[in-house]
C-alpha cells in the first residue's frame, strides 16, 4: 500500500501538471474549434511543449476529436 506522504509529496507536481495542461487545451480550443482533428491534435501537442507538459498521445488525439466536432 502506498504512503500517504508519497501522495502528498506528488500532489503539487500532479496538479501544476494539469494546470499546464489546461492552459495548452483553452489555447487550441479557441483557435482549432471546427478545424480538422489532426491539425488540432498536432497545435495540442506543441501547445504543450509551449507551456512545459508532455500530453500523451491518445489524450491528444481524444482532445483533437472533440475540438474539431465542437464537443469540447
Amino acid at each position: 500500500m502506498a504512503d500517504v506522504s508519497d501522495y502528498e509529496k506528488a500532489m503539487p507536481r500532479v496538479q501544476e501538471h494539469v494546470a499546464q495542461y489546461e492552459k495548452a487545451l483553452a489555447e487550441i480550443r479557441t483557435t482549432h474549434a471546427g478545424r480538422p482533428a489532426p491539425e488540432a491534435r498536432e497545435a495540442l501537442l506543441a501547445a504543450g511543449e509551449r507551456h512545459g507538459v508532455r500530453i500523451a498521445n491518445e489524450v491528444a488525439q481524444d482532445a483533437a476529436e472533440r475540438i474539431a466536432d465542437g464537443t469540447l
